[in-house]
């Protein structure tokens, strides 16, 4: 079946700018065929009553989902009826036939050399560590301190969006913080909500149950309008190996020369944030049966909003304070994305296959800390502090349900004979080595089996790589066509 064309004027803008910037796109056919333990699934029909929305669905058709049925819900064993259901066999088609290589993303987020027949990892799920931790975790008193736990971190959430609102307006507008100072706050309460937002994502998509879903665009890096897939469907699923797309979160920053790396991608988000997420929503937003009204009035609104902030700042004689808050609040938060695992590290070649699910997330995945009060951290770092816990519970609602699960992380780790490596300091252990790692390495293209030096090596390369006319003009011609969503 054609894939649908966008109808609305602003979608129109958004294809013709991304044909002008070349973006490469997968082909696919939208069947809504998916791949569960190596068995053949048509949701077409299902994936609209899903209790948690369509949206999950939508564009992650060809795929091997099969952690979403064992890892992202509490009792796993009550969806096999479903399952039945919707389980075809269709002549002629394996299960590997209906893999999309592509995994249906754009090319440009997969490392070189992608194939998902290699790369995509699979699970042994008769492997008992993830059911010994839903076992602690499945009793009702447990379960009951893990609701009590989500309502208060949405308490918290609320009462920080709306201290930000105060400052954002009231207290820009009276002047009563010294620019610094509120440079600070809003750093602080921006990268607080993204939190929210980054677990808001791993809920139910109805506007309700994830009313914070869109705050993870406060920090202004982040697209909720794409997470339920790029981070929920994608990075928790296929953790540290070359499917998971947050592996090449820095790729397009090292393409940057070296002394332009900075300004260069700093402009590029604010295009970006100005009018291209907006834009880029008009895309995506493929009918209203996958995001409800609600939703759609939630992410237009955001990305309004943040304009509106700017240019309520602006007013108030405030330009030079909202320029230092946006940078600084786009580069931690740039890096706080890649600290919760060692991406920058090389590793070998290696074969995902037969894992153990929960082993393998607490293997690769990284605790940080900055208070050392859990609690704080959780937001302070967007809520990626309690991060070894969260991979192995993706389905959890809340940091703080994660904090409270923890416990019984820990002991299925002394069972499994895991080490439970100790918690690392964000900014000393993570942040900085990554500013040194990403903002100094050499300008660069991924490609296999290294990547390729556009200067070369030593100062020469370092020299070469800024005297290249046709990358300048290409890294200039992004921060435009940002405003216009093509490189979101």
């Amino acid at each position: 079946m054609a894939q649908a064309q966008p109808q609305t004027l602003l979608a129109r803008v958004h294809l013709l700018a991304s044909r002008l910037s070349c973006v490469d796109m997968p082909k696919t056919s939208k069947d809504d065929l998916f791949v569960v333990d190596g068995q053949i699934y048509d949701f077409s029909e299902w994936k609209f009553k899903h209790p948690g929305g369509a949206q999950f669905f939508e564009v992650s058709h060809g795929r091997d989902i099969s952690p979403v049925i064992h890892a992202y819900h509490r009792n796993p064993d009550h969806l096999k009826p479903v399952l039945a259901k919707y389980k075809v066999d269709i002549e002629g088609k394996k299960p590997e036939s209906v893999i999309a290589q592509s995994m249906n993303v754009p090319l440009f987020i997969l490392p070189p050399g992608f194939s998902a027949e290699r790369d995509v990892p699979t699970y042994d799920w008769n492997k008992g560590f993830l059911k010994s931790v839903q076992k602690k975790i499945n009793n009702p008193a447990m379960q009951q301190k893990i609701r009590r736990a989500d309502k208060l971190f949405d308490m918290t959430a609320l009462s920080i969006l709306v201290f930000h609102l105060v400052v954002a307006f009231p207290v820009i507008y009276f002047g009563l913080l010294p620019w610094w100072l509120l440079v600070f706050v809003q750093v602080i309460t921006r990268t607080a909500l993204a939190g929210v937002g980054h677990y808001h994502c791993h809920r139910g998509k109805n506007g309700i149950v994830d009313w914070g879903d869109c705050l993870f665009d406060m920090q202004y890096v982040g697209a909720s309008v794409v997470l339920s897939d790029g981070h929920v469907m994608l990075h928790h699923m296929y953790t540290e190996t070359p499917a998971d797309v947050k592996r090449t979160v820095f790729n397009y920053v090292l393409t940057l020369p070296r002394l332009v790396r900075v300004p260069i991608f700093t402009l590029q988000k604010f295009s970006e944030f100005f009018s291209g997420h907006l834009l880029r929503y008009e895309v995506v937003k493929l009918n209203e049966e996958r995001n409800s009204t609600l939703k759609s009035v939630q992410y237009r609104f955001v990305r309004l909003y943040l304009v509106a902030e700017m240019f309520w700042a602006i007013f108030c004689g405030g330009l030079f304070a909202w320029c230092v808050q946006f940078f600084f609040t786009v580069w931690i938060n740039m890096f706080q994305i890649v600290a919760s695992h060692d991406f920058e590290l090389e590793r070998e070649s290696q074969e995902y296959k037969n894992l153990d699910w929960g082993i393998f997330q607490i293997q690769n995945a990284l605790d940080t800390h900055i208070t050392g009060n859990p609690y704080v951290d959780i937001f302070l770092s967007a809520g990626l502090s309690c991060h070894r816990t969260h991979h192995v519970l993706p389905y959890q609602k809340s940091g703080f349900s994660n904090i409270v699960s923890q416990e019984a992380v820990m002991k299925t780790c002394e069972e499994f004979g895991v080490k439970w490596e100790p918690t690392r300091n964000l900014v000393i252990d993570r942040i900085l080595p990554l500013m040194i790692h990403y903002l100094f390495a050499p300008a660069q293209i991924p490609a296999e089996p290294s990547p390729v030096l556009m200067g070369g090596p030593g100062v020469r390369g370092f020299v070469l790589e800024h005297l290249q006319p046709a990358v300048m003009w290409k890294i200039s011609w992004n921060v435009v066509m940002g405003f216009t969503g093509a490189t979101v």
